[in-house]
C-alpha cells in the first residue's frame, strides 16, 4: 500500500464511521419519516432541520479555528461521545416537545467531524493529489450515508425506527473509542497544544476574510447545500407520499444516488488533479440542473431511481471546491478555512429547508425541483470567477 494513503486510512475510517451512524438514522430517509410518524406536519419538519443547520452555522467555523491550535482529534472525541448521547434521546416520546433543541444541540456536536477530518487530510495530503484526496473524503462519507441508509431503512420497516437511533448510537462509541486510539499514538509525537501558525486568531480570520476568490468558494457551498437540503429533506417525502414507495425502498433511492457518487467523485477528483477543476464543475452543474427537473416527471420507483443516479453524479463537485480551498488558503489556516466554508455549507441547509417547505405547502411539491435546477444554474456563472493561489507548505 502506497505510504501516503496509508498514513491517511485512520481519518477516513473515522469519517466512515461518522458516516455509518449519521445515515442509518438522522441525515438518512429514517428520520423524516420517523418525524413524520410521531404527527409532526411538513412545515414542522422544516423547522426541525432548520434547527438543525442552525447548529451547524454557529459553531463549525469556531470548531475548525480551535483545531488550528489544539490537537484536531480531541474535537472528534467530543462529537462522538456527545452524539451517542443525542441519537438515544431522540427515542423519548417525551422530549417530542424539544427536538428543536435536541436538532440544535446535534447540529453543534454532529457537524465536528466535518471540518477537523478534512483539515486532517489537507496536512498530510501530497500536494499534487489534494482533487484525489478530497474526493476519497466525500468517497468514504458517502459510503456511510449509503450503507447507512440501507441499514436504518430496513431496520425501521423490519423493528422500529428508535432502535435504528440505537444503533447510530452505538456506532458513535466505537467510532469514540477508535478515535481514542489514534489520539494516544498521536500523542507520543505531537503534544496536545499546538499552535499551527504563529498568526493569532483574529489576524488568521482577518487574512482569510481578504481572499475574493474564498467568498465565492463560499457562495458556491451555500447553493450546493441549497440543493441538497431538497433532496435530503424533501425527496423521502415526495418518494413516499407521491411515488407510493416504501420505507425500504426510499432507502434504495438513496443507496443508489450515493452508490453513483461512491464511482464519480474519486475520477473527478483524479482528473481535476490533471485537467483543472472549472470546466469538471461546470459540467456537473449543469447536468445536474437538467436532471433535477427530471424529477417532476419520474411516476415509478425505477424512474425516481435513474434520475436520482443522475442527480447525484453534479455533488462531486463538493469534493472540487474542497481541493480548490486547499489551494487557495495558507496552510496554517486550513482548519478555519474549512470551518468558514463548512458554516455556510449549513447556512445552505438552515435556509434551504424553510424555504422549499414553504414552496411545499404554498406551491406544489414538484417545484422544490424547479427552484433547486434554476439554483445550480445560478451558481455556473460563479465558478469561472475563482481565482488560483498556490497553497503554502
Amino acid at each position: 500500500m502506497d505510504s501516503d494513503f496509508r498514513l491517511l486510512l485512520p481519518t477516513y475510517l473515522i469519517v466512515l464511521l461518522w458516516g455509518i451512524s449519521w445515515g442509518v438514522s438522522v441525515n438518512g430517509p429514517v428520520m423524516p419519516l420517523y418525524v413524520k410518524s410521531l404527527g409532526i406536519e411538513v412545515m414542522g419538519w422544516s423547522m426541525l432541520v432548520m434547527s438543525w443547520a442552525a447548529g451547524m452555522v454557529l459553531s463549525e467555523w469556531i470548531w475548525g479555528t480551535m483545531s488550528d491550535r489544539v490537537n484536531r482529534r480531541i474535537f472528534i472525541l467530543i462529537s462522538m461521545l456527545c452524539m451517542s448521547i443525542i441519537f438515544s434521546l431522540y427515542t423519548f416520546e417525551g422530549l417530542i416537545p424539544y427536538f428543536l433543541i435536541l436538532q440544535f444541540l446535534f447540529g453543534v456536536f454532529g457537524i465536528i467531524p466535518a471540518p477537523i477530518t478534512r483539515a486532517l487530510l489537507q496536512d498530510d495530503s501530497p500536494v499534487k493529489s489534494i482533487g484525489l484526496s478530497m474526493s476519497l473524503w466525500w468517497v468514504f462519507i458517502t459510503l456511510g450515508q449509503m450503507v447507512g441508509s440501507l441499514v436504518g431503512s430496513y431496520i425501521a420497516q423490519v423493528s422500529s425506527f428508535r432502535h435504528s437511533f440505537y444503533l447510530s448510537s452505538l456506532l458513535s462509541l466505537i467510532g469514540a473509542l477508535a478515535v481514542s486510539i489514534t489520539l494516544r499514538r498521536n500523542n507520543r509525537q505531537k503534544p496536545l497544544m499546538e499552535r499551527k501558525s504563529s498568526q493569532g486568531t483574529v489576524k488568521g480570520l482577518g487574512t482569510l476574510i481578504a481572499i475574493p476568490s474564498l467568498w465565492i468558494l463560499f457562495l458556491l457551498a451555500f447553493f450546493a447545500f441549497m440543493v441538497i437540503s431538497a433532496l435530503r429533506s424533501f425527496l423521502p417525502l415526495y418518494a413516499s407520499e407521491y411515488v407510493g414507495l416504501s420505507t425500504l425502498e426510499v432507502g434504495m433511492v438513496d443507496a443508489a444516488f450515493f452508490m453513483t457518487q461512491l464511482m464519480v467523485a474519486p475520477l473527478f477528483g483524479w482528473l481535476s488533479d490533471r485537467v483543472g477543476r472549472k470546466h469538471l464543475m461546470v459540467s456537473s452543474l449543469t447536468l445536474s440542473s437538467l436532471m433535477l427537473l427530471c424529477y417532476l416527471f419520474a411516476k415509478t420507483s425505477s424512474q425516481l431511481l435513474l434520475v436520482s443516479i443522475g442527480a447525484s453524479m453534479s455533488f462531486s463537485m463538493s469534493s472540487l471546491l474542497l481541493a480548490l480551498l486547499s489551494e487557495i488558503t495558507p496552510s496554517g489556516l486550513r482548519g478555519a478555512a474549512l470551518g468558514m466554508y463548512g458554516s455556510f455549507e449549513d447556512l445552505g441547509l438552515f435556509i434551504g429547508p424553510i424555504l422549499y417547505g414553504l414552496i411545499w405547502t404554498m406551491y406544489t411539491p414538484a417545484f422544490v425541483f424547479v427552484v433547486s435546477s434554476g439554483t445550480q444554474i445560478l451558481s455556473i456563472p460563479l465558478v469561472f470567477l475563482i481565482g488560483r493561489k498556490p497553497r503554502t507548505d
